[in-house]
């Protein structure tokens, strides 16, 4: 009994404790069983029979055998609820299960989330679990292509890896708790200061009245910038109150500073929930055709990263792989992305964290062509879910509601999504991605959002030959943008539906990117894509393996030639010139930041190099803006090695080499 008490001991001091929130993680092991018949909907809710284990998150599409299965499972984890939880509220939350799901505690229906795989959702199960003993948990998850769903049916360029692929967990507060806080931030660049729109809302809906206890922080530093105490009441749901901060630091792809922001709610001088969330003050906009990043026009190149394409992982892939992935694309030079769908939210605070600008997507991808009411209202729904959880965080700078849906599209349906999502009055744009541009002008329903977007394939999927490129261009210019910017949000190579190798798509890649650095009205572009990936499209491979090439690296991240051949186009900078002395112990170098694209400020960048000891010496570089350079005589090389020299961007990443 001794031995009991304390493994139980043991387990409660496990749980992450803030303040007075408990998040107790429900992965790693769980029982799990495909049930190919459905026939475990007349009593598996109650346990699984001759079931066999796994480690959530999970995908069973990784697995042998089950590569192709796409149907029904059932997964199975028995939990203890300690006593002292009683009278707390519980939230099971589950970050994304793709995709139907039917949830039981106890052989008990406790709710359901169909149609949407990639967003978070939870259910309060306080008056459902039995404290102080052991609690089943039994999970019903369908993967089958459906035309009830974002993703639609089988019209989807990735993979449809079925399963609890994200993260699972308890949450549990006393009451009232949060449910979100939003900050929206005012800045005056003239003297770094800003303001801080905070907008609080609570699971209770029927609470009016609350007091909050707000702290700020630097998230690097933890050091304490802003705190009060006040009593608030909300309206519509939603309570809110501002801040105000003086010397602000920026977050910027090459200077992603963070803060945190930690919430405690008191009800009659007792705490009931502590909150987290992490933010950034950053602010874009357009004017004319150029695109601002605090207030200074940039234009950047970037890449995108097709998730879930690791073969031993899937869509369940682990944070390793997630940094991996941001780590590649930081060395290429990337500073903006996209998904195609909704992202684990750990990558985004990687990309958050290490300075990359990301527009994130609602899985609306081809079809369908119009939305009937209920399509209409589920994608309001995931557009709703993935604002909600991501509001905050600085590297979105864009909501995406389709990509390349076409033909007869109702262009009222863009015009709702459109306004509902800027609804939510966040930091971010809001867009649609076209295909269409070339051909519906200044019709194309890009244009009815913020940013004006393109896929650009030309010389593949869309005609035979690169050279239409710089007509199309133009045309587009003059007839379709009306002074505005355009994003690039697609090129590359897809093999083996086009032939020709790496080497054209080195060729390909090269003639795009010269020509959309040639028009300045492009703000930026984002080459498709980092990695081959794996899609139930896919004309290459079998199995897990099945997939697309149409990476610069491949599945594992083994980078291909033309990596380096992207990430030279898209360098800030590049070697003008290098004169070594006739003794080989110095040089003379001459460093030029690009002004055609990319195009922003260099601050706090670095020359590096290898001296004669062995060591390597640096040179902090000055304040450089587009088309300035900079020369500088650098010493003590050895004579006897072939001498190295570094552009290093701030946070260590190599940009360029001579």
């Amino acid at each position: 009994m001794k031995f009991v008490k304390l493994c139980f001991l043991l387990i409660l001091f496990a749980y992450p404790m803030y303040g007075q929130r408990i998040i107790q993680s429900l992965d790693g092991e769980w029982k799990f069983q495909l049930d190919c018949d459905s026939v475990g909907l007349q009593s598996w809710y109650n346990g699984l029979p001759d079931a066999g284990t796994v480690s959530v998150p999970h995908t069973w599409n990784i697995e042998d055998g089950n590569e192709r299965y796409f149907g029904t499972a059932w997964y199975q984890k028995d939990v203890l609820i300690p006593s002292d939880w009683k009278d707390h509220q519980i939230r099971l939350r589950f970050d994304a299960v793709y995709r139907d799901v039917i949830v039981y505690i106890n052989g008990r229906k406790i709710g359901e989330n169909r149609g949407s795989g990639y967003t978070p959702f939870s259910f309060d199960v306080a008056g459902l679990v039995k404290y102080g003993a052991s609690n089943r948990i039994v999970v019903c998850v369908s993967n089958s292509f459906s035309y009830n769903a974002f993703p639609y049916i089988t019209k989807f360029d990735w993979n449809a890896d079925g399963g609890i692929i994200r993260p699972v967990s308890l949450i549990v507060t006393g009451k009232p708790s949060i449910r979100y806080a939003h900050i929206k931030s005012k800045i005056n660049f003239a003297d770094h200061s800003a303001v801080a729109v905070v907008r609080i809302k609570t699971w209770e809906e029927q609470v009016k009245k609350a007091d909050f206890t707000l702290t700020f922080a630097e998230y690097a530093s933890k050091k304490v910038i802003f705190s009060k105490t006040i009593t608030l009441t909300s309206e519509n749901g939603i309570f809110t109150t501002e801040a105000d901060f003086k010397d602000i630091k920026l977050w910027h792809f090459d200077s992603p500073n963070l803060y945190t922001l930690q919430i405690d709610v008191t009800e009659k001088g007792k705490l009931t929930d502590t909150y987290h969330t992490r933010f950034g003050f950053r602010k874009v906009e357009i004017k004319g055709d150029r695109f601002y990043l605090n207030e200074e026009p940039v234009r950047l190149p970037g890449i995108e990263y097709t998730a879930g394409s690791y073969p031993e992982y899937g869509m369940a892939e682990p944070p390793k792989i997630m940094s991996e992935a941001v780590d590649l694309m930081k060395e290429i030079n990337c500073t903006i992305t996209r998904f195609h769908w909704q992202q684990d939210e750990r990558i985004l605070n990687m990309l958050d964290e290490r300075g990359i600008l990301v527009q994130e997507e609602m899985p609306w991808w081809q079809r369908p062509d119009n939305l009937t009411p209920e399509m209409e209202a589920l994608a309001k729904k995931q557009i709703d879910l993935m604002i909600e959880r991501d509001f905050n965080h600085p590297c979105i700078f864009s909501w995406g509601v389709s990509n390349e849906v076409i033909e007869n599209t109702e262009r009222d349906n863009y015009v709702q999504l459109i306004r509902h999502a800027k609804a939510w009055d966040s930091n971010a744009f809001v867009s649609v991605v076209s295909v269409r541009l070339t051909q519906a002008l200044a019709d194309d329903v890009a244009l009815l959002a913020d940013i004006p977007t393109w896929n650009d394939y030309i010389g593949s999927w869309h005609s035979k030959f690169n050279e239409e490129l710089p007509g199309l261009l133009q045309n587009i210019r003059e007839k379709a943008l009306g002074g505005r910017p355009l994003l690039i949000t697609e090129h590359g190579l897809c093999e083996p539906r086009h032939v020709g190798g790496d080497a054209r798509r080195i060729t390909d890649m090269a003639y795009h990117y010269n020509q959309w650095a040639k028009n300045d009205f492009i703000f930026g572009c984002i080459y498709f894509c980092l990695n081959d990936y794996r899609t139930h499209y896919g004309e290459s491979g079998k199995g897990r393996y099945q997939q697309r090439i149409h990476g610069l690296t491949d599945q594992r991240f083994n980078k291909k030639t033309s990596y380096a051949v992207y990430k030279g186009l898209a360098a800030p900078v590049y070697f003008e010139r290098m004169e070594l002395s006739a003794e080989g112990t110095e040089a003379n170098v001459v460093v030029a930041v690009k002004s055609s694209l990319p195009s922003y400020i260099l601050r706090n960048y670095k020359l590096v190099w290898k001296i004669t000891s062995g060591k390597m010496k640096e040179l902090a570089l000055p304040e450089l803006k587009p088309g300035d350079k900079y020369q500088a005589v650098i010493t003590g090389f050895d004579p006897k090695e072939r001498p190295i020299v570094q552009v290093i961007r701030p946070g260590g990443y190599l940009v360029a080499e001579f």
